[in-house]
């Protein structure tokens, strides 16, 4: 049985690595994915909207990302592939104007929001940053592919902070979420 499901591993890391590869056998860079959604699944859940905080500038997980009484609204990203240079992931408001890139605020309990510089590092080879593997947002830490979002009850009813949950310790309501990135049409 552990045999069978090594096999499994060994050919999912074929087809992951087959879809990186051109014809010349080299490493192939994929393109930005441009004006998409972030969408938020638990295990419970289907794809629920993130939402930008006009408040705070943080990420919510929300079925009305466009509500204004919790002054929250919809935003694009534009998401770059593992295999891209670039591991910034901007925003840009629904008129177009860009509002920043996705970052972690340790300030804020590690919630996920948006700031309005680049928040990448490439320093003696060493990057750092958000990117998609396949449709799944991920975090590189130079070592580690690593997707750590959780969802966090907040104060308004069906409205969830998008925070980064390194340790993996679950508080009362929160829940583990996978982000995938969704073209919009």
């Amino acid at each position: 049985m552990q045999l069978r499901g090594f096999s499994h591993l060994l050919l999912l890391g074929a087809a992951a690595e087959s879809a990186l590869i051109t014809p010349a056998g080299k490493l192939g860079k994929r393109d930005i994915e441009y004006n998409t959604t972030l969408y938020a699944y638990g295990a419970d859940s289907t794809a629920i909207p993130i939402a930008y905080s006009l408040s705070d500038g943080l990420l919510y997980i929300t079925e009305s990302p466009d509500d204004s009484s919790a002054n929250l609204t919809s935003v694009t990203w534009d998401v770059p592939f593992v295999s891209d240079e670039n591991w910034i992931v901007n925003a840009t408001f629904p008129n177009g104007t860009a509002l920043g890139s996705l970052y972690i605020r340790p300030d804020q309990d590690n919630a996920v929001g948006v700031l309005p510089m680049t928040r990448a590092s490439d320093v003696n080879g060493t990057v750092t940053g958000f990117a998609r593997f396949a449709w799944q947002l991920v975090y590189n830490n130079d070592t580690l592919l690593e997707s750590k979002f959780w969802a966090e009850p907040t104060d308004t009813d069906g409205v969830y902070a998008l925070v980064w949950n390194s340790g993996g310790d679950a508080q009362d309501g929160s829940y583990d979420v996978v982000v995938e990135v969704i073209a919009d049409s």
